[in-house]
């Protein structure tokens, strides 16, 4: 179970209340993942999918889930999909399995906290405008996914708008992956990088 939702100053540890503030497109701003250190335009789409149910009362909300992107030496739009499972007893954790030639493969991630995202100079990158931001919307979520057999754990930053956060957010963001209450998140926090966004 995540813990009961507190308050930092820019941080509300947990998950959002409904999984309809997850939809839409956002933008993998920052990540641990090497995979994605040769990426760019690394997007993450939210649908919202009919709900399942298990074999009592409980019917489970469900994502269509979509990854496009670029490798930095090509114009060709790669796509990985799937699907999102929310758990019966944690709002905070899906469960994704993939489609296609991944529909064997799935993975556990959990939603650490989420935020608004910064509008100062400092979010904004070079030569965007503030408004050209806002009108992509604010807000961020934090994602901690579980090691699969493919990919080790990994903790993935996602912004409305590709500009991301500020410099003073973002190391805010680690201190409060620092004291979260798992060692493997406060390594992790260490190995966040930028992913290309153009």
């Amino acid at each position: 179970m995540s813990p009961n939702p507190q308050k930092t100053p820019q941080i509300t540890r947990g998950s959002p209340a409904s999984p309809a503030d997850l939809l839409g497109q956002w933008y993998i701003w920052q990540s641990t993942s090497s995979h994605w250190g040769d990426k760019r335009n690394v997007t993450l789409t939210y649908s919202a999918l009919p709900s399942t149910s298990n074999n009592t009362t409980t019917t489970q909300p469900q994502l269509d889930d979509q990854i496009t992107y670029q490798s930095r030496d090509s114009r060709k739009l790669q796509t990985i999909r799937g699907t999102d499972t929310r758990s019966t007893t944690d709002p905070a954790i899906w469960t994704w399995r993939g489609k296609g030639l991944l529909r064997f493969v799935t993975n556990q991630w959990e939603i650490l906290g989420y935020g608004g995202m910064g509008s100062g100079e400092e979010g904004m990158a070079s030569g965007e405008k503030e408004e050209e931001a806002d009108e992509e919307g604010v807000g961020w979520f934090v994602v901690f996914a579980e090691k699969s057999i493919f990919t080790p754990a990994v903790v993935n930053l996602c912004t409305r708008g590709k500009a991301g956060l500020g410099a003073e957010e973002l190391e805010e963001l680690k201190l409060f992956l620092k004291g979260y209450g798992k060692e493997e998140l406060g390594r992790l926090a260490d190995e966040l990088q930028g992913v290309l966004h153009e």
